[in-house]
């Protein structure tokens, strides 16, 4: 009988010692492995909807303008602007509004009434904590009897894609069509738009 209870005892013992060294043990995680397993993020992903306008504040370069073959030909306008933007939502922050920075090239025909933009904007919002956003556009233009105060002009709707970078904009993304219209000597412009920032 005595030798019975050492052999039980003894198939205890190693029982547990091999449930210790199973590969499927339970042992203490530290934070930073359960920051790596957890299956949510913390950081939380979002797109929101605005509307926008944006007008030029100023022109620093009028840039080139060249005339081949009758056309009008523009390299390298820049000029500080002011974009403003409303989230529909309704939260903050503001990821957008504030001041902007843009670069413009372009040809115009303006016999046939047609042309062909694209360009550059930062943009700085006023909320972004240092971050700005970095967009490049284009678009093509047409001749309106009524793009510019009810007169003649140019209408160009722009496609314009932007990342951001820094502060809380970093990773962001931001896609918008903008509506800018202009009048025929194309010396000052407007848009309005609408577009979504995307977190990632």
């Amino acid at each position: 009988m005595k030798t019975l209870k050492c052999i039980f005892v003894l198939f205890a013992i190693v029982g547990l010692i091999l449930v210790g060294c199973s590969d499927k043990s339970q042992s203490p995680v530290s934070p930073a492995n359960q920051t790596i397993t957890q299956p949510n993020s913390l950081q939380k992903v979002f797109t929101r909807e605005f509307n926008a306008v944006e007008i030029p504040t100023a022109i620093d370069d009028p840039g080139t303008y060249i005339y081949p073959d009758g056309k009008i030909k523009l390299i390298g306008n820049k000029g500080p602007t002011y974009f403003s933007a409303t989230f529909t939502d309704g939260l903050t922050p503001d990821l957008l509004t504030g001041p902007g920075y843009a670069e413009i090239s372009g040809i115009t025909d303006p016999i046939a009434g047609t042309g062909i933009w694209q360009g550059k904007l930062t943009l700085m919002p006023d909320a972004a904590e240092g971050g700005k956003w970095e967009f490049t556009w284009h678009g093509d233009a047409t001749v309106s009897a009524t793009a510019w105060n009810g007169g003649p002009g140019w209408i160009i709707p722009l496609k314009e894609e932007g990342h951001g970078c820094g502060g809380i904009l970093t990773g962001m993304q931001c896609q918008m069509e903008l509506i800018v219209t202009a009048p025929p000597e194309l010396n000052t412009w407007a848009a309005t738009g609408h577009g979504f920032v995307i977190s990632h």
